[in-house]
């Protein structure tokens, strides 16, 4: 279940992305199993960023507890050190293929939703398909994501399909998205 903190915005204004370290596993698993409760799977992160096809980054604020409210240091969100998991507020994941970069995870912590990380984790994804010379960037996005799809638009994703009955208990689709990069 999502923590019903709210953070102020006025209070995380750092973000920062880097590569997604072993030690970033347990926080990207927590915010996988918040946001998809009812799911029977989540990612091995171990195993994901040792192939030497996957690109995983991870969003995180630069703050120290001592800077943040007592309600916040209370539910753990921060901690000491920017690169302490705690600081971890979203990730994204994809695969190099040939001249293909597929977006496989990408999730935002619901208690840091709205305050552009999605997009700072977007643009940084787009700078490595861009630096390894990527042509294309796809993904996969449940129709019913509107905040998700906007997103995607924003940076120019077209939608180039949809998978029928794609995801939980065959009931919602997907939308099929592509980015083409110059």
């Amino acid at each position: 279940m999502p923590n019903p903190t709210k953070i102020p915005k006025t209070l995380l204004t750092v973000n920062r992305v880097r590569d997604f370290n072993i030690s970033d596993q347990g926080a990207c698993l927590n915010i996988q199993r918040n946001t998809f409760p009812a799911s029977q799977s989540s990612t091995d992160f171990a195993r994901e960023i040792r192939k030497s096809n996957s690109i995983y980054l991870v969003a995180y604020f630069e703050h120290c507890s001592d800077q943040i409210d007592r309600t916040i240091k209370l539910n753990d969100y921060l901690c000491q050190c920017k690169t302490n998991t705690k600081n971890v507020s979203g990730f994204i994941g994809g695969w190099n293929v040939a001249d293909e970069i597929q977006i496989v995870d990408f999730i935002v912590d619901e208690p840091f939703r709205g305050r552009g990380i999605g997009q700072l984790l977007l643009t940084s994804l787009i700078e490595v398909a861009c630096s390894v010379k990527s042509k294309l960037i796809t993904l996969e996005v449940r129709a019913s994501n509107k905040p998700a799809i906007n997103l995607y638009s924003r940076f120019g994703f077209k939608i180039c399909g949809r998978r029928k009955n794609y995801y939980v208990n065959k009931t919602e689709d997907a939308l099929l998205m592509n980015l083409e990069i110059n």
